[in-house]
């Protein structure tokens, strides 16, 4: 090579940014071939690098992916021929993208867009566009309907700028190439999913390609059409897939993840669920390891559990002390113990394991796929579908499990996401990855109870006390949002919540009890009074505000029929208790029971009459889950029950 870059090259054969210094001086130097080499052996190291990649193609006479590129203006005559007439603010004339993945784990995309904006609210959407980070632009410009082609104005340099004279009726084009660095093959590296549906656009063409070469091993795993074939095209192994005529994709309130109702495609090569668990536990091994600080945390939680302490004991005193040292919420695994312990801020949750290996405490990092996430497998999961990070905690008895993400949350209580959920636990150097499910409940009462007593008076005004109980990860959960608050606020939050029910209330008394421990529940008491509560109706005094209501319909029934099914993220678990003193001269009569059983829930009605007294008790629970589209209306049907019943008024005949 005969250059002074030899001895670093020898030092750092992996460094590309000397590989490329170096193809630079052979060039100087009239090596070509020698540049070339360089180049290329930089191109190995950083597949990444778009410049150098395509460099290399257009010295080569042609750019990268330029031989699986549509052409625009066939495809805007062809959409022109049709006379398609549309029905959505958008429609994607075409949707084209072509990506090649390199040894290594490198990808290259090609994407093309043009967009036909039909209303105001369109013309917003694509008026402003922009390429990905790090992309370079091929083409961005307004397609006038007379024919005249407008470039953008402005820019920012990195592909960010306003389309010139946008008005309905036009179209758009988008084009770009785009590389990113992805994982090892053995890790499993992939194309991002490509859906074959849209919000507000529909799709005329819309075309995908992946290849890799030959033997690499490409996979497609499709979810909602047909799995395509892997071909051998040349030197290449190519998945291809096109749609056509696509309708709009309409979102849907609370609805689960797109992935689990839109068509996609996802094409990669190795990976896997156990491969995406060992690359997490490599990350997060260097960040649990104990330091002087941690070993000195450990002899301190130590002395305070008693030398008798057996290791529930010692966990409990170490789950405590963690709890006392770092204050704020969060359980990232991006984050260093000992850096946690001397911030006093972080997680709580990377702490504690490194904790527990002081102590000499086996346990485990363990990521959790919430009810929410995206259920359906995958042939490339992403670590983003285990996004609870909780701790295994192994004890003579039997696992134990910990979620610290909530300063104020019990000993062995899970939030409702990590509840019965997959878990991926991380495994330890040496050790196989294990897939688990975490316990289905925590085995201790959840949920909100609310106790209130109402004394009405004869000129209708009323003295209401009140007691509101929130129990286990629920009140942790609202435990953590009502320590933020000082005094006033927190009386104008609770002013807020009871001026549902009670129209002008005017709060007395307000005290909160609990809040620092965790294995109480949060109870806030309060008393106030109400004008105006009941009326005179005659023959009877009549409460016409509902006193308590969950609110089924308003929060979960928002459409009169779904496409995609209804996602309940939480189950909700509420007792009410209800004691009414009717006004002097007017009498209680107790209804008659009520009980709603469905696949969805139940609810629970109960009253009786107690020395002129109405008693009521309300019990309800709402489970998680997914309502299909077949069983909305009876899901929206019980919701509606129940709302219907707690909506009644309250009758005292005189």
């Amino acid at each position: 090579m005969g250059h002074s870059l030899e001895p670093l090259l020898a030092a750092w054969p992996r460094s590309a940014a000397l590989l490329k210094a170096a193809a630079d001086q052979a060039e100087w130097a009239g090596d070509a071939a020698g540049a070339r080499a360089l180049r290329e052996r930089a191109l190995g190291v950083d597949g990444s690098d778009l410049g150098l990649r395509r460099a290399l193609a257009l010295a080569d006479g042609t750019d990268l992916l330029a031989d699986v590129a549509e052409d625009g203006r066939a495809a805007l005559a062809a959409y022109r021929a049709a006379g398609v007439r549309e029905v959505a603010g958008a429609a994607l004339v075409l949707d084209a993208a072509a990506v090649e993945l390199h040894p290594g784990g490198a990808l290259t995309e090609r994407v093309h867009q043009i967009i036909r904006v039909l209303d105001q609210e369109a013309v917003d959407r694509y008026g402003e566009l922009s390429a990905p980070a790090g992309a370079q632009l091929l083409a961005l410009r307004t397609l006038k309907a007379d024919g005249r082609v407008l470039e953008p104005e402005g820019g920012d340099g990195k592909g960010n700028a306003s389309l010139s004279g946008l008005e309905p009726g036009d179209f758009v084009e988008l084009a770009y190439l785009r590389s990113t660095r992805g994982a090892s093959a053995s890790q499993g590296v992939a194309a991002d999913p490509f859906y074959f549906a849209t919000p507000g656009a529909s799709m005329f063409r819309s075309t995908y390609l992946v290849r890799a070469p030959a033997g690499l091993g490409l996979l497609a795993d499709a979810h909602g059409l047909p799995p395509p074939e892997v071909r051998r095209e040349g030197r290449f192994d190519v998945v291809r897939v096109e749609r056509t005529r696509v309708a709009a994709l309409v979102p849907e309130p609370a609805a689960p993840p797109a992935q689990e109702f839109v068509p996609y495609l996802h094409v990669g090569v190795g990976g896997g669920r156990r491969a995406v668990q060992l690359a997490l536990a490599d990350a997060v091994v260097e960040r649990v390891a104990p330091t002087l600080e941690l070993r000195a945390l450990a002899a301190e939680v130590r002395v305070a559990a008693g030398a008798q302490a057996g290791p529930e004991a010692l966990a409990r005193a170490a789950y405590d002390r963690v709890r006392q040292l770092v204050v704020g919420t969060g359980s990232s695994l991006g984050e260093e113990a000992s850096r946690v312990l001397s911030r006093g801020r972080g997680s709580r949750l990377v702490l504690l394991q490194a904790l527990f290996e002081a102590l000499g405490l086996t346990s485990r990092l363990a990521l959790v796929r919430p009810q929410a996430a995206d259920q359906s497998d995958d042939r490339f999961p992403g670590p983003g579908r285990w996004s609870q990070a909780v701790l295994r905690l192994d004890l003579p008895g039997g696992p134990r499990w910990l979620d610290p993400s909530l300063r104020q949350q019990p000993f062995g209580a899970l939030s409702e996401r990590a509840l019965d959920g997959e878990a991926l636990v991380l495994p330890a150097p040496g050790e196989a990855p294990e897939v688990t499910r975490t316990p289905a409940s925590n085995g201790r009462p959840e949920g909100r109870e609310l106790e209130l007593d109402v004394t009405l008076a004869a000129d209708g005004s009323a003295e209401v006390r009140g007691v509101d109980r929130y129990h286990g990860a629920l009140g942790a959960g609202a435990k953590a949002g009502i320590e933020r608050l000082d005094e006033t606020s927190r009386r104008q939050a609770v002013e807020q919540l009871l001026s549902r029910a009670f129209r002008g209330l005017i709060l007395a008394e307000l005290s909160v009890e609990g809040e620092g421990d965790p294995e109480a529940p949060l109870a806030i008491r309060w008393r106030g009074a109400v004008a105006g509560l009941a009326r005179d109706a005659g023959g009877a005094v009549v409460v016409e505000a509902p006193l308590l209501q969950a609110r089924l319909g308003a929060r979960h029934v928002q459409l009169a029929a779904r496409t995609t099914p209804l996602l309940v993220e939480a189950t909700e678990r509420a007792t009410f208790r209800l004691v009414v003193r009717p006004p002097p001269g007017a009498a209680a009569r107790a209804g008659e029971p009520v009980r709603l059983e469905t696949p969805f829930g139940h609810y629970t009605r109960s009253e009786r009459v107690e020395a002129g007294t109405l008693l009521r008790e309300e019990r309800l629970e709402l489970r998680r889950g997914r309502v299909a589209p077949g069983d909305y209306p009876a899901f929206a049907a019980f919701c509606g029950a129940v709302d219907a019943i707690q909506s009644g008024p309250v009758t005292f005949p005189r």
